[in-house]
């Protein structure tokens, strides 16, 4: 009988995500992100968290690394007040275009 290999993840990738969670809601609490210092550092801490959790996950870095640049452009368009429907949508075509781009044949 075969055991099934399953890939090698680190609970440390976990730990810093869910920290980060509880670290974000702290940061976001106490902080107003009214200066671009504290919108870099908001959206650095998003960046960290959503990719140390997904690469617990997905244990893939390029999908993790359109993911997590996907959601960043997202919520920077947020920021600037570019909330219609047409802009995920191209946003979610151009990131599908690239990982059909960066795909091995």
């Amino acid at each position: 009988m075969d055991i099934m290999h399953r890939p090698h993840r680190s609970i440390w990738l976990l730990i810093v995500g869910i920290s980060g969670i509880s670290g974000l809601a702290w940061f976001a609490n106490t902080y107003t992100p009214d200066s671009w210092q504290m919108i870099v550092i908001l959206f650095t801490f998003i960046a960290t968290i959503i990719t140390s959790t997904l690469l617990y996950f997905l244990n893939n870095v390029r999908h993790i690394l359109l993911i997590t640049g996907g959601l960043l452009i997202l919520l920077f368009l947020r920021l600037l007040g570019l909330r219609e429907i047409i802009y995920p949508l191209l946003l979610l075509a151009s990131l599908i275009s690239l990982e059909l781009l960066l795909r091995k044949r």
